[in-house]
Order: C-alpha cells, then structure tokens, then sequence
C-alpha cells in the first residue's frame, strides 16, 4: 500500500512540477496524493483536445504539446490545412479554447504526404500515447506524427523522473522502433 502512494505521489510530483510538490509529497504523502491523483485524472484526453481544436480550425493535426506555464496546463495543438497553419491552445483542464492563431502557410513541406499521414491505417495518438507512456514510466509532453524514410511514426517525448524520453512508434503497427533516454 505504502508503494502505491509513492508511485501516485511521483506521478503527480512530474505532473504538478517542481521540488516543491516532490517535498510535499515527502512530508505529507497520503494528503497530497490524493489531490496529485485527482489532478491527473481531471485532465482531458489528447483525443479530445484534438477534437476541440479540429472544431475551430480545420486540417491535419501535424503535433499536441502538453504545456505549463505559471501552473496553468494547456494543449498547444498545430494544424495544417495547406493554405494556412493555426496554433490552437485548449485548456487541459477544462477543454476551453485559450487562443487560436492563424498564419499563411509558407512552409516547403509536402501538403500531399501530410495527408497520407493521417490516413485510416494509423493508430490513435492517444494509444501512441499510452504505448509510450508504460514503456518509461513517463507523461507525455509532446506528440508529433512523421514520416521517417517511408515508415510512420509517432515521435513521443515524456518526462520521467530522471529527465526525458523520447520513443519511436510505428503508427500504423503501434511498436516501438527507438527509446532514446535524456538525463
């Protein structure tokens, strides 16, 4: 029992940041990781993010971040639509739109390809997500789909207790194809 609030209490500790939710964990461990816990559990999925910023802004998702900035979490989701990029930022907590900003596309990239990205065949980011997340232990903070010399991938970069990861999934069979640890 003492290990399942220690594993909740680092969860959270990653999730809320900082050395002084970690000392709060220490001091007061089942206090504090009940609220961590519910605080990982109030947060929208990357699929409804997703969803929310396809309503305001029509295209491909080309990446979701998790963003913190003065304690506040949001989604910051780019979407291509081949004529104009929009930066859509969702509140991760309550899935409200923040801000959408919009540019002309200007990029050299492939419009093409990036639809073949997104095709039927993939799995969801969400399970990419997942497949990452229990193979280091780690929170997503970034998610990009790319295309690799022909192969498809997710590009998946956490934070673990140690630093970051970054994982390869193939989207289309959902393995894993590199971990690469950052200390």
């Amino acid at each position: 029992m003492n290990k399942k609030f220690t594993v909740i209490s680092l969860a959270g500790a990653l999730l809320l940041g900082g050395a002084a939710a970690a000392g709060a964990a220490d001091t007061n461990e089942k206090g504090s990781a009940g609220s961590k816990k519910k605080a990982v559990q109030d947060l929208i999925t990357v699929e409804e993010a997703k969803k929310i910023a396809l309503s305001e802004a029509e295209g491909s998702v080309e990446s979701i971040e998790l963003e913190r900035v003065k304690g506040k979490q949001y989604y910051e989701i780019d979407i291509d639509n081949g004529k104009e990029d929009f930066d859509v930022k969702i509140d991760a907590l309550d899935g409200k739109v923040i801000s959408i900003n919009k540019e002309r596309d200007d990029d050299d990239d492939n419009d093409q390809s990036e639809k073949d990205i997104h095709g039927e065949n993939i799995i969801s980011e969400q399970k990419a997500i997942e497949i990452a997340e229990k193979e280091v232990n780690g929170m997503m903070k970034e998610i990009e789909i790319d295309e690799d010399d022909g192969q498809i991938l997710y590009e998946v970069e956490l934070q673990i207790n140690k630093g970051e990861a970054d994982v390869d999934i193939d989207a289309e069979t959902g393995k894993i194809v590199k971990v690469e640890l950052d200390d």
